[in-house]
C-alpha cells in the first residue's frame, strides 16, 4: 500500500493544475521532472508507484489528505482527467452515478432521455439510489428533458444538471 510519505518523496503535485511530476529516477525510463502517468484509455490518469498501477485522483487524494479512501473519488466537472483536488470530492455510489454524462448509445442528445418505439413517443426516466424512476412520455425531446432536469434538481445531490439545463432547454421551451 502506498502511503502519503512515499508519494511526497517520489512525486511533487501541483493542486491547481492536478498534474503530479517524477522528483525521483526510479528506472532507467523515468527521467526526474516528468509528468507521471497517461491516460488509459478512458481518460483516467494511471502512473506506476512502487510498481504497481494506480490511479492518479486516488493519488492526488493521498498525496493532499493523507488517505486513500475506500469508496467512490469524483470529478466534479465530469473530466476524470482534471485531477486538481479542488474537482475533487468523496462521494458514495449512487452520488457518483449522477454525476455521469450521457451515454455514447444515446440518440436523443439528451441524458434521462430515450425513445419508445410501442409509444412513439420519448420517455424521460431518472435513476437514484438503484432504482429507475420513470418520468413521463413526451412528443418532443426537449419537453422530455425538462421533465428530467426537474427531477435531478430535486432528487440528485451531485450533478451538473442545471447549468446545461439552462443552456439547452430554457431558450428552446
Amino acid at each position: 500500500m502506498v502511503t502519503q510519505a512515499q508519494l511526497h518523496h517520489l512525486f511533487d503535485y501541483n493542486p491547481k493544475t492536478g498534474i503530479f511530476t517524477r522528483k525521483v529516477k526510479t528506472s532507467n525510463s523515468v527521467k526526474v521532472g516528468n509528468i507521471a502517468g497517461s491516460d488509459n484509455g478512458n481518460k483516467y490518469i494511471k502512473f506506476c508507484v512502487n510498481s504497481k498501477l494506480q490511479f492518479a485522483h486516488r493519488m492526488a487524494w493521498l498525496y493532499v489528505y493523507g488517505l486513500i479512501p475506500e469508496g467512490n473519488i469524483d470529478h466534479i466537472n465530469g473530466n476524470p482527467s482534471d485531477n486538481r483536488i479542488r474537482n475533487l470530492r468523496l462521494v458514495n455510489q449512487s452520488q457518483n452515478m449522477q454525476n455521469t454524462n450521457k451515454w455514447k448509445t444515446n440518440t436523443s442528445g439528451y441524458k434521462g432521455v430515450s425513445w419508445a418505439k410501442d409509444k412513439n413517443k420519448w420517455v424521460a426516466q431518472i435513476w437514484k439510489n438503484y432504482k429507475r424512476h420513470y418520468l413521463g412520455s413526451f412528443d418532443e425531446s426537449e419537453t422530455a428533458y425538462k421533465a428530467y432536469c426537474e427531477a435531478a434538481i430535486k432528487m440528485h445531490t451531485h450533478n451538473k444538471v442545471t447549468e446545461e439545463y439552462t443552456k439547452r432547454v430554457e431558450m428552446k421551451l
